[in-house]
């Protein structure tokens, strides 16, 4: 009986195959090149637009470089300061090259996606419709998102913050151990890893920019002669200014202050000197060391504690 079925079977089974080969073929002669060269195409788009972009982004960093380096050479900037920031706009350009090629790689790809499926017959339009109402409503929903990764783009392509800063963001301060298009992580003096999201970021304190000053503030006895404080205070500045273990860290001369205050307890003298940024709080300890040194040698007392001090400890 299965015999007798076979041919009968055969026959339109053949003529449907032959029909649907000479369709197929068609639709590969047709369509199916236009796929393939849509592929093609969308593939060297991508190269292309990735070689232009980082291409783009590395001449506008060199462009920058060269006039930093000019405008160093003329106000005699730090090397080191340089240096710094020449690592920090290397990092930034490859983070805005990554985002915009990533970004251009996905436009690319998505309209080409939409045309191979108009070549697969599938009506585009509704797909078109429901991609706008889809990214419309992601965009509302995602407003947040949005914002962050602005903020971010603005704050890597200004320049304002990198990995390394010690910075105040307001809602953390501390060393930024990671910054991207969505949070910037800052590792506060306790230890804590702090994530603030870029869009809630209002203001930010960098403490690891051009330069930063060593501040020490002295209360001295009132009893002190102020000429011999400063006579004490100026050697031991320059001495430390000049010192050959410091001086690489040393940018500005020192600058030793008049008295500022004076009450029943003594006057208040400071010492200000700019230094590499990030190594303030080295100098001042150094600086105290020394003054403290320099007094001793010289009878010179510190003033006891205020009694409003004493009493709001």
């Amino acid at each position: 009986m299965l015999d007798d079925l076979l041919p009968t079977l055969a026959a339109p089974d053949t003529d449907e195959a032959l029909t649907l080969l000479e369709t197929l073929v068609q639709w590969l002669l047709s369509s199916g090149v236009r796929i393939v060269i849509i592929l093609l195409v969308a593939t060297l788009a991508t190269v292309v637009a990735s070689w232009l972009l980082r291409r783009f982004f590395r001449t506008m960093s060199e462009s920058s470089t060269k006039l930093t380096s000019m405008a160093g050479a003329m106000v005699k900037r730090d090397p080191r300061l340089q240096k710094a920031a020449q690592a920090r706009r290397e990092q930034r350009t490859e983070t805005l090259s990554n985002v915009a090629r990533n970004l251009t790689r996905a436009v690319i790809w998505m309209v080409a996606i939409v045309m191979i499926l108009s070549e697969v017959g599938v009506n585009i339009a509704p797909v078109i419709a429901s991609l706008g109402v889809i990214g419309l409503a992601a965009g509302i929903g995602a407003q947040t998102i949005i914002k962050d990764f602005v903020a971010g783009v603005v704050i890597l392509f200004e320049d304002i913050v990198a990995v390394g800063d010690v910075v105040d963001l307001e809602y953390a301060t501390g060393t930024v151990e990671g910054i991207n298009l969505r949070v910037t992580q800052v590792r506060a003096l306790d230890g804590v890893l702090w994530t603030v999201r870029n869009g809630e970021i209002i203001r930010i304190g960098n403490m690891s920019r051009g330069y930063s000053n060593a501040m020490v503030v002295l209360d001295i006895d009132s009893g002190a002669d102020n000429a011999k404080v400063t006579e004490v205070l100026e050697r031991t500045a320059t001495a430390f200014a000049s010192d050959p273990e410091w001086e690489s860290t040393v940018i500005g001369t020192p600058d030793v202050s008049g008295i500022l205050s004076v009450d029943g307890a003594g006057f208040q003298r400071r010492i200000i000197i700019q230094v590499a940024p990030g190594t303030q709080w080295d100098a001042e300890q150094e600086l105290r060391r020394r003054i403290q040194t320099a007094f001793q040698d010289a009878g010179i007392g510190f003033a006891l504690p205020r009694i409003a001090d004493i009493t709001k400890a």
